[in-house]
This record gives C-alpha cells, sequence and structure tokens, in this order.
C-alpha cells in the first residue's frame, strides 16, 4: 500500500506554498537580464587531478595521502588546486577566500558558511556523520550502510540526472521530487532516520540543491545542465565551459531558492 501522508502534512504544505507564493507577489527580485558570466583559468595550477583508489578516503582521521569530503562542490575545488590538493590542512579563511573565488558566493555569506570550522581541519573531517554528512544525500549513501561518505553512489547520481527537463536542464522541480525521493527512501530504510534527520540537517540538505543551481549552475535561471551537473557532481571538475556568475551569490537569493525547493517537495506529495 502506498504510504499515506497525514493530515498535517498537507496542512503544513500547503501553508508553506501560500507562503512563498505570496512573498513571490510581494517582493521584486529581478533576476531576468542575463549577465556576462566569469570565466576561471583552468590550466596550470589549476588543472584538473582526481586522486582514486587507495590514494584517497573520506573517512576522518584516515592515513590516505589525499582526503575528500561528501561535498562535490569542495571536493572540486580540491581537485583544481583552489584548495590544497591534498585536501588537508584546511582552515576557515582558505575554504572561504575559494567559495568567493570560485563560486563568486558573496564574502558575508561565505563567512557565515564556514563560522564554526575548527581552526584547521580535513576535507574528511567533514566526513563525521552529523557534521556536514548527513542521511539522505542527492548522491551518497546514508551513513549505516558504512561506505566512503565521499564515494559518489552511481545509482542515486544517474537517478538525479535522469531528472533533466526537455532542455536537458535540471531544474528546481527536478531537485525537488529528487530530495523528497531520497528522503522517503531513507525513512523506509534507514535505522534511526526519523530521529537523526532533524530540522537543521534537513536545511542543510536543501541549502546543497540551492548551491548546485547557483553556484554550479545559472543564477540568471537557477537550473543547471545535466552535462554541468554531471561534471561537478559525479566527476567532481568544473566544465570548461562553465563561468561563474557575474552577480555575487546572497544569503538572501540561496534561502529564496531553497524555500521554493522545499515548497515543490511539500506539494509533489499531492500528486506522489
Amino acid at each position: 500500500m502506498a504510504k499515506q501522508s497525514t493530515p498535517s502534512t498537507f496542512y503544513w504544505a500547503a501553508a508553506f506554498i501560500v507562503a512563498v507564493v505570496a512573498l513571490n507577489s510581494t517582493l521584486t527580485i529581478d533576476r531576468s537580464a542575463p549577465v556576462a558570466g566569469m570565466p576561471l583559468d583552468l590550466t596550470g595550477e589549476h588543472a584538473y587531478f582526481r586522486p582514486s583508489g587507495d590514494d584517497v578516503s573520506g573517512f576522518k582521521g584516515a592515513a590516505a595521502t589525499y582526503h575528500r569530503s561528501p561535498c562535490p562542490a569542495l571536493n572540486t575545488l580540491a581537485n583544481h588546486g583552489f584548495l590544497p590538493r591534498d585536501g588537508k590542512a584546511l582552515t576557515p579563511e582558505i575554504l572561504s577566500q575559494a567559495l568567493v573565488e570560485v563560486y563568486n558566493i558573496d564574502p558575508s555569506m561565505a563567512g557565515l558558511l564556514v563560522d564554526g570550522l575548527p581552526a584547521q581541519f580535513t576535507l574528511a573531517d567533514l566526513g563525521e556523520h552529523h557534521y556536514l554528512e548527513h542521511d539522505a544525500s542527492l548522491i551518497h549513501d546514508d551513513s549505516y550502510k558504512g561506505r566512503d561518505p565521499s564515494q559518489v553512489n552511481s545509482t542515486l547520481a544517474n537517478d538525479l540526472l535522469s531528472r533533466g527537463d526537455n532542455n536537458q536542464h535540471i531544474t528546481r522541480m527536478s531537485l525537488a521530487v529528487h530530495r523528497r525521493k531520497r528522503e522517503e527512501d531513507s525513512a523506509a530504510n534507514t535505522p534511526d532516520f526519523a530521529e537523526g534527520f532533524t530540522a537543521q540537517r534537513a536545511l542543510v540538505s536543501y541549502s546543497e540543491t540551492a548551491v548546485l543551481l547557483l553556484c554550479m549552475g545559472d543564477y540568471a535561471t537557477a537550473t543547471i545542465s545535466v552535462d554541468h551537473a554531471r561534471c561537478f557532481l559525479v566527476d567532481e571538475r568544473i566544465p570548461e565551459d562553465f563561468t561563474k556568475s557575474k552577480t555575487p551569490i546572497t544569503m538572501f537569493w540561496s534561502v529564496w531558492v531553497l524555500a521554493e525547493i522545499k515548497a515543490l517537495a511539500l506539494l509533489s506529495y499531492l500528486w506522489a
């Protein structure tokens, strides 16, 4: 029997959607005019190299030469040398600078993103369960399976990439449906998921969808091509034709896109 949503689910979904629609009708956010992107030099010291095999690990404290995280955006920075290529000896300042340089995240937002990180850390430190890593990830296995948190699950990745629209772009709706299905799968199969997937971790998970669309995709439309999504998420590589947004990515717009995706995810229960 198909899983039935409780009445409260529909009430909250309706309230959330009404709020987003109401705000959308009262706030003016002029993002329709295209702006010229800003290309990156991906040669020389920023040429792509991705470690593999036993040389790389996403487990905290691993003795591997290279450390990587559950976040493809950060691993991509390390694979191109915008972060230390071994993923070690990182500081909040180093990470903040790379986020601004490559993804054009507003400095104030970058500061908030790194706030609370240790004075020095490795990318693998972020793979500790319920730190940066969380269950119901877009493309990574849940922690109880015991797999390397930095390794991409190709089945999950292909499922996400298959959700491109007729123009082969991943949209807010694409991510909303994928997020909902990931949460449903984890709720059904992952022990203690309901207790561990707190509101804060849900917020982190939806923030990641906004990052994918705004920082790695097209700022004006909040979409990303399937090809670029594959480069960033699966290969952890900056596409050769990638141009970062000319407009800095602000916290306000990130939260706005996050809220839209969450509203669409709630709405999708109505026709699931």
